[in-house]
């Protein structure tokens, strides 16, 4: 910890899949709803978004080869 207090990072980078095209065209519409209720930069907005993107993620993994989805 820094003297001046502990460092925040509000803005993360995408480590765990960097930038998924299947994931990206539905996070539009994520960050707008954020952005109605929560101010950004903010370690809030950041770590919404970052559960969304997750979220958004594992679903595409998982339902990907079943009944109705499509794997590229």
């Amino acid at each position: 910890m820094r003297k001046d207090g502990p460092t925040v990072i509000t803005e993360l980078p995408k480590a765990w899949w960097k930038g998924d095209e299947r994931v990206e065209e539905f996070m539009p519409a994520v960050r707008q709803a954020i952005e109605r209720h929560v101010k950004w930069p903010s370690p809030e907005f950041t770590d919404i978004y970052n559960r969304a993107y997750e979220a958004v993620y594992h679903a595409i993994e998982k339902y990907a080869d079943k009944p109705g989805g499509k794997k590229e």
